[in-house]
């Protein structure tokens, strides 16, 4: 069963199209069926994998070749861009930026 899917609300942001997302089903007991997530450029900057809690929460943004996946997440504003890759539990909060060749794992970043 598919992780989540486009909830039907789009905005642009650096001349691209983002989709915010919907739970499909129960995530790892924070994420609810139907639950409203962040947003992404497309179905490849966030892992559906079964068992995998990563999720892009509030106004966040996963866009470009940028992935989350293995528990990882975006909270806030944070925006992962470029290549960046958030794995392994990291949390990006805030008006925090990972882009380019960035690489967290079992990282923390906030931004003001």
């Amino acid at each position: 069963m598919k992780k989540y899917e486009f909830a039907g609300e789009v905005k642009t942001s650096g001349g691209k199209i983002l989709h915010r997302i919907r739970a499909l089903r129960d995530i790892c007991g924070e994420i609810r069926a139907g639950d409203i997530g962040g947003f992404v450029e497309s179905e490849s900057n966030l892992s559906a994998e079964s068992g995998d809690c990563a999720w892009i929460f509030d106004d966040a943004i996963a866009a470009g070749d940028a992935y989350v996946d293995r528990d990882a997440c975006l909270r806030g504003d944070a925006i992962a861009c470029g290549s960046a890759y958030v794995s392994k539990g990291s949390v990006m909060s805030g008006h925090s930026r990972a882009e380019d060749n960035a690489y967290l794992r079992r990282a923390s970043m906030t931004g003001k």
